[in-house]
């Protein structure tokens, strides 16, 4: 863990700077704790009583940001190290009852959160805001002490432990049982950390002292504290940022997750209160508090983290927790839908983000299909295919759009920006289980994981769970829709409209699908009695054709080359922009009569429902299909021009970025180095010569 090697007790200076901390803290705010007797103390504030403390929080936060932050010169050390020896020396002495004076020299660290802490209890969202942002700033004056400043996060994480715990067990248990469960919480809490199992239950014995009601509330400020901090130590790139990430996923380790007693069985803290604050009852705040937690968790797994392998046996520790965070869900019916829809996001998000580090093994991979497919039915069938009428030249939210089309024509953008997430997430998870057969490198415990091959359809194979996922999904969207290759190609135009209004899914997820044809390959080498049950995904192979979504997706920026260089340049998606273009130019140069003719496409699609139909022996369906292929015969050279046309359209588009690029590197004005994509380019250039 983080900070081991540290001394136990903290240098003179650290020592000086704990003390200055501990009497602006107790002289300043305890008394407003402390002003009535326990038994008597309530959380309700009058407005003078609010303004008070406001103005005491205020000039805290203040002092401790106007304090000079350097190190104290030579001549100084000796008059200060008189002054301030220890917390427990007479020059200094913290407000701790006496019995709860720790024995490595924290008191004062201890004394100033539980101070701080049982604030958070207080009726106003000022007095939490401003108690909130003196921990945050704590923090920034304890960072250059990393042992102590390790500490301090401990105790904050020490502190969620004492309300999700220890308010529960007051509800339930008398005191002294409540006593010996926070012994017991405590020595859970402090396993390999620095902190001391008798120090985290003295912490905890005066905390709960100072917070007299522990409300769901309190983790809400919590959580936004500590994501606070880690967004501080990112922006600052702080050495430390792997050591609060590493502390972080231990404590959430650690978290109670047993039914009735967890943070995420739909309740996120379980904290039993009375009536008026119980979670039952009050579903918005429970929302607010599960909103904070997803929102720390997600952070602790940046996007840029999916290639730092130095990290990933830490973020594989909590892959078990990927199936309990979907039961934030189960019991979300009854808090506002924007919160709902925010939680869906998030963890979505942090599905996505853990992904490339836990895709290694097929059972988390399974795993992940069977949550989307439990707890995200919703988003991942949403209807594609019923967009929202744009007209041209109006911009979008503009009040003339409003008036041109319904409100009830009129998608909600969350709701399609989780359908994005969730169809991104399930074709990766089942591309990546579809196409697993050949890779060795991927490790399948699912035999002997009960979680994994229970679920409807499934089998021993994860390569046969992969694509019985994407051919029920197929089915069950558009598989009916597919009669002709129109039909096919308006539901790759859906699909891409769909993820053209966010770049950086867009680009995510035309990778992804460049590994369709592999599905087609899976199912071709698998025993003759599976293909007839995976129709689905045989047809979405050949419908997801790479090289004809590389055609419609030029189409849907309409041949405009500079829009391709605005992708290119884009600090968000430039790379991937690039990595696609790179990946296409040589899809094409090796398929070229279907890049050029997209009547290779059609006939794909007319023999596979003709395949199909005779599979389901459904003979009217097959006369009407053979019709349907008569008249498109009819129309061959209208639709042959039409083709054709697609082609011209699409080389002039690519020819013409490929004369720009060249101009903005021999200027050197472009980003990043050109020449891979210029080399590519420039074979497209010569096979275009030679048609």
């Amino acid at each position: 863990p983080p900070g081991e090697e540290m001394a136990e007790r903290p240098r003179w200076q650290e020592r000086q700077q704990l003390a200055r901390l501990c009497d602006l803290v107790a002289d300043s705010l305890l008394p407003h704790l402390e002003s009535e007797p326990l038994a008597t103390r309530r959380p309700q504030l009058t407005r003078e009583e609010e303004r008070r403390i406001l103005v005491a929080l205020s000039r805290v936060n203040k002092a401790i940001r106007g304090w000079d932050d350097d190190e104290v010169d030579d001549g100084e050390q000796g008059c200060a190290s008189e002054q301030i020896v220890s917390c427990s020396e007479e020059a200094h002495s913290c407000c701790l009852p006496p019995d709860h004076h720790f024995d490595d020299g924290f008191s004062c660290l201890a004394n100033i959160i539980s101070i701080v802490v049982g604030l958070l209890h207080l009726c106003s969202d000022y007095i939490k805001h401003s108690a909130g942002n003196i921990l945050m700033a704590i923090s920034n004056s304890l960072m250059k002490f990393e042992a102590v400043w390790i500490q301090f996060v401990e105790l904050v994480w020490a502190a969620i432990h004492t309300v999700s715990t220890c308010a529960h067990n007051h509800s339930t248990i008398n005191a002294t049982k409540d006593s010996v469960g926070c012994s017991s919480a405590a020595e859970s809490i402090s396993h390999d950390t620095t902190t001391k199992s008798t120090s985290i239950t003295s912490f905890i014995a005066v905390l709960k002292l100072r917070c007299v009601n522990t409300s769901r509330q309190i983790m809400t400020c919590l959580f936004r504290v500590l994501h606070i901090i880690l967004k501080l130590l990112k922006l600052n790139d702080s050495e430390m940022k792997d050591d609060f990430i590493c502390l972080s996923i231990h404590h959430i380790q650690k978290l109670h997750w047993d039914p009735g007693y967890q943070l995420n069985a739909g309740k996120v803290v379980s904290i039993v209160t009375d009536d008026r604050h119980s979670l039952s009852k009050d579903a918005a705040q429970f929302g607010i508090v599960s909103g904070s937690l997803l929102q720390l968790f997600c952070s602790l797994f940046e996007q840029s983290d999916t290639e730092d392998t130095d990290r990933r046996d830490i973020f594989v520790k909590l892959a078990d927790a990927i199936p309990r965070l979907a039961t934030f869900l189960q019991e979300q019916q009854d808090i506002p839908k924007s919160l709902s829809q925010y939680s869906k996001h998030k963890i979505l998000m942090l599905m996505i983000r853990l992904k490339p580090h836990i895709q290694q093994n097929c059972s988390h991979i399974v795993c992940l299909l069977k949550l989307l497919r439990g707890h995200f039915q919703s988003p991942l069938h949403e209807p594609m295919f019923q967009h929202s009428t744009k007209l041209e030249n109006c911009l979008e939210g503009s009040p003339f759009l409003l008036s041109g089309v319904s409100l009830g024509e009129l998608q909600d953008k969350s709701t399609r920006h989780l359908q994005r997430q969730a169809m991104y997430l399930f074709l990766s998870c089942s591309i990546v289980l579809a196409c697993s057969g050949d890779d060795s490198r991927l490790k399948c415990s699912c035999k002997r994981d009960q979680c994994c091959h229970k679920g409807q359809g499934c089998t021993d194979n994860c390569n046969y769970f992969g694509l019985s996922e994407i051919s029920v999904w197929f089915q069950r969207c558009c598989l009916d829709k597919i009669l002709d290759s129109k039909s096919s190609t308006d539901i790759v135009l859906c699909f891409l409209q769909l993820y053209m209004e966010e770049d950086d899914m867009l680009f995510i997820i035309l990778l992804q699908l460049l590994d369709a044809p592999l599905i087609s390959l899976a199912i071709d080498k698998m025993e003759t009695k599976w293909t007839s049950e995976l129709i689905g995904a045989k047809l979405f192979s050949i419908v997801f054709d790479p090289v004809h979504i590389f055609h419609q997706w030029l189409s849907l920026l309409h041949y405009d080359h500079l829009v391709l260089v605005d992708y290119l340049i884009s600090k968000d998606v430039g790379v991937h922009c690039a990595q696609y273009l790179l990946r296409c130019l040589r899809l094409v140069s090796g398929c070229w009569d279907a890049f050029v003719d997209d009547s290779v496409y059609e006939a794909q699609i007319q023999k596979f429902n003709c395949k199909r139909q005779r599979t389901l022996k459904n003979i009217n369906s097959f006369t009407g299909s053979s019709m349907g292929g008569t008249k498109l015969g009819s129309s061959h050279d209208k639709e042959n021009k039409s083709k054709k046309q697609l082609f011209l359209s699409a080389k002039v588009c690519l020819l013409s970025l490929k004369r720009t690029l060249e101009d903005l590197h021999k200027k050197d004005l472009f980003p990043y180095n050109p020449k891979p994509l210029l080399k590519s380019l420039s074979r497209f250039e010569e096979l275009c010569a030679q048609y």
